[in-house]
């Protein structure tokens, strides 16, 4: 399976992103001293936005986490 490394918009820490991962999906930043919540937003090249802190506490919302 391979991996796309994109960086941390708020910390720049490199992040390994696995191909299954669709545009819309929600990721947490590998630092543990960020631990943004950032949503892929493209694929090919792999861009990242940073999530809203509001908009990441819903019962449903469960982002992956690569650390």
């Amino acid at each position: 399976m391979g991996l796309e490394i994109v960086k941390c918009p708020v910390c720049k820490q490199k992040l390994a992103v696995h191909q299954y991962i669709v545009p819309g999906s929600f990721v947490v930043c590998a630092n543990p001293n960020c631990g943004t919540s950032l949503r892929v937003v493209q694929r090919k090249p792999i861009k990242v936005e940073v999530v809203p802190v509001e908009q990441t506490f819903t019962h449903d919302y469960r982002p992956e986490s690569y650390d």
